[in-house]
């Protein structure tokens, strides 16, 4: 980058520019500082940095870091690499605010799959919908979250864990961290998953490179989650940890035990466990099924933030600007139709509670009178 050849430390402003370099300093400021699984070091790293930048902003006095992005310019563009951050409109326009006045070509700044402000950017700017994340905030005790749950929940969940607990010898659920485990063990969650997935004529995404790099992370953040009896290995959870936030990469068992409902079950026995930990939300990814919102997970929706230097710059690429348009489109679509599916679910519940309670009313008066007619 052309007015970046040395690490550059503003006094005025206190921020620092590492160029092409990634100080060592990062990896547990970023995970401090967003508890994002996106946003981590150990994630990113996991593709190529190659020549990525630094831009931290120092807090005065004691000089602690008040945000950190990571970043590569192409073109005209500035392309911020960490995602999933919660981002404030001062961290935003300090950014924008720095890279403009020291980058005269730069005519836009790109932020992707982040939470924006609620306030007015001082810069003009687009801001749109890209992709979600289903996220259950964790009360302080567990307790408390079981009686959140819906009684369908609760009481599904008691039937599992009670039949696991009858006709599973030495059923057993411990949580470990992911550096503590062998490997054999995540792999062979991963392979439930396949199994899972093979079921229903889909194919997992977690195919030989993404299940190395699952491996690779939870060396470093994992916490795993085996469902057990003397039987083998019957389910398992695997997650990572990031400040106070807990991210669910995978829930999987064994099609073998599929009565027992144990996919369900060593998923909601990990978030009892987060909560013992303190942690304060549980992350369970996208896609708003009825697992997750029964669950008591939350869609939050992340969206793709455009930064432009003038007005004018950001009519220059209409092209650039429909595509972000139609990708928007396709995901609230995709989102709609979600919504509509669980809408049709419940209705349908609905209907069928609501036969059953007509059918057993009217077989109680239709028995009433006989009863009586006996005594």
């Amino acid at each position: 980058m052309s007015n970046f050849s040395m690490v550059r430390i503003e006094s005025a402003s206190t921020v620092s520019i590492y160029p092409n370099y990634i100080p060592d300093f990062v990896t547990q400021a970023l995970d401090t500082l967003y508890g994002n699984l996106h946003a981590s070091l150990a994630t990113l790293k996991l593709h190529s940095l190659g020549d990525a930048s630094t831009y931290v902003k120092w807090r005065s006095p004691e000089l602690q870091p008040e945000s950190i992005f990571l970043f590569r310019k192409a073109g005209q563009t500035i392309r911020v690499i960490n995602e999933g951050m919660r981002l404030s409109r001062e961290a935003i326009d300090d950014f924008c605010e720095y890279m403009f006045s020291h980058e005269n070509d730069i005519t836009q700044i790109d932020f992707h799959a982040v939470t924006p402000p609620q306030e007015q950017l001082s810069r003009p700017h687009l801001s749109w919908p890209c992709t979600e994340d289903i996220v259950v905030t964790l009360p302080t005790t567990e307790l408390a979250y079981v009686n959140q749950l819906g009684k369908s929940t609760r009481k599904s969940i008691k039937k599992s864990l009670t039949r696991a607990q009858r006709l599973l010898p030495n059923f057993s659920h411990s949580v470990y961290a992911g550096s503590c485990v062998n490997e054999d063990l995540i792999r062979e969650v991963v392979r439930f998953n396949h199994s899972r997935m093979a079921v229903k004529e889909k194919s997992s995404a977690l195919n030989g490179q993404a299940t190395n790099e699952l491996v690779t992370l939870m060396r470093t953040h994992g916490m795993v989650g085996l469902v057990a009896s003397d039987q083998g290995l019957a389910a398992g959870t695997l997650a990572c940890r990031f400040g106070d936030d807990i991210f669910s990469i995978i829930t999987a068992h064994d099609p073998r035990y599929d009565p027992f409902g144990l996919g369900t079950l060593s998923r909601h026995l990990m978030i009892l466990h987060c909560i013992q930990l303190g942690a304060k939300r549980f992350h369970l990814l996208g896609g708003n099924m009825s697992s997750k919102r029964s669950a008591l997970g939350m869609r939050e929706i992340l969206n793709h933030l455009t930064i432009y230097r003038t007005p004018i710059d950001m009519l220059r690429h209409p092209l650039a600007t429909l595509q972000l348009a139609f990708n928007a489109a396709k995901y609230q679509l995709h989102r709609w139709l979600e919504d509509q599916s669980a809408q049709a679910e419940r209705t349908t519940i609905a209907r069928v509670i609501n036969t059953l309670r007509l059918s057993a009313r009217a077989i109680r008066r239709w028995l009433s009178p006989r009863s009586s007619s006996l005594n």
